[in-house]
């Protein structure tokens, strides 16, 4: 009897043995769905107002943004005036949080190619249209923001991005950005002139005399860049920078990474902070689900 219960053990234990180990496959991030999502929340960011073309046109956004254009100063794609209501649509970015949900970055590029972090003081889209035809301006468009913080090196910069989606950031030639005090508080003022219709952004290039380095990204399994979006957070600057667009940073400067990914249509997240070394490569694990609005939270609570 004891012999048999034996050799039943050892059967079991035998076949135990040669079930074959499960294997657990690495998180799959969806990069479509991550593409997505930053579109999405750009179309969320955009503010519609509907107007008169033959009239004075002031426009207020939610963050207090003042467009101004006078009457008839707006033509078709034949160059005939335009007559009657026109769609405006302007979107605010004044957060590193925002840059990041909506994957506007702020990687400057400079007279010589290269490229350098810009300082933001605010980032905007404007463009008015007229059954879905985007029109052209006959003269300069102002606009009046709330500055997050100016400076007297502050300069206008245009997205010369040739697919138009992802920002890099040139200066334009009317590059210049004034701060007015009127009875209602600070304005930084700029003008948006007629070739200048989409993204626009009030900054300067961060200066910092340390040598430069490179930085190149190594991923835990399952996440690579082409599913994944990674943003450098300089610490104390309003400045967010997008990784695949391309950046060298100085060695020592502090920093933190932060990327996103959609994985099963929820929202994963990774920060690491960092001080730049020469060479600098970046683990980038300890992905987190979390929502929207806890990522925003993260962001803005960087240094």
């Amino acid at each position: 009897m004891k012999t048999i219960q034996l050799l039943i053990g050892c059967l079991a234990i035998l076949a135990f043995s040669c079930k074959k180990h499960e294997v657990v496959p690495p998180p799959a991030p969806d990069g479509d769905a991550l593409i997505a999502f930053h579109k999405n929340n750009v179309t969320d960011a955009e503010q519609h107002f509907v107007v008169n073309a033959n009239a004075p046109i002031s426009i207020v956004g939610e963050k207090g943004t003042i467009l101004t254009l006078g009457a008839n100063k707006l033509a078709d794609s034949d160059g005939n005036l335009v007559m009657g209501n026109v769609d405006v649509t302007l979107i605010e970015i004044t957060k590193k949080s925002e840059m990041a949900l909506l994957n506007k970055g702020t990687n400057g590029k400079k007279l010589d190619g290269t490229r350098a972090p810009l300082v933001s003081g605010g980032e905007f889209y404007v463009s008015i249209s007229q059954y879905g035809s985007e029109v052209t301006l006959t003269s300069p468009l102002e606009v009046k923001a709330n500055p997050v913080f100016y400076t007297t090196n502050m300069r206008k910069f245009i997205n010369s991005a040739p697919d138009g989606e992802d920002l890099i950031w040139e200066m334009a030639a009317d590059s210049v950005v004034i701060l007015e005090e009127d009875s209602l508080g600070e304005y930084m003022i700029f003008e948006i002139m007629p070739d200048e219709w989409g993204w626009l952004n009030c900054d300067y290039f961060y200066g910092d005399p340390r040598p430069l380095t490179p930085i190149t990204l190594s991923f835990e399994d399952g996440y690579t860049l082409d599913n994944t979006s990674t943003f450098i957070s300089i610490d104390g600057e309003l400045v967010m920078l997008n990784y695949n667009l391309g950046v060298t940073l100085p060695v020592g400067l502090e920093v933190h990474f932060v990327t996103v990914a959609i994985i099963d249509d929820e929202l994963y997240y990774s920060t690491q902070g960092a001080t730049i070394v020469a060479d600098h490569n970046q683990e980038i694990d300890d992905f987190t689900v979390t929502t929207e609005d806890g990522l925003m939270d993260i962001i803005d609570a960087l240094p």
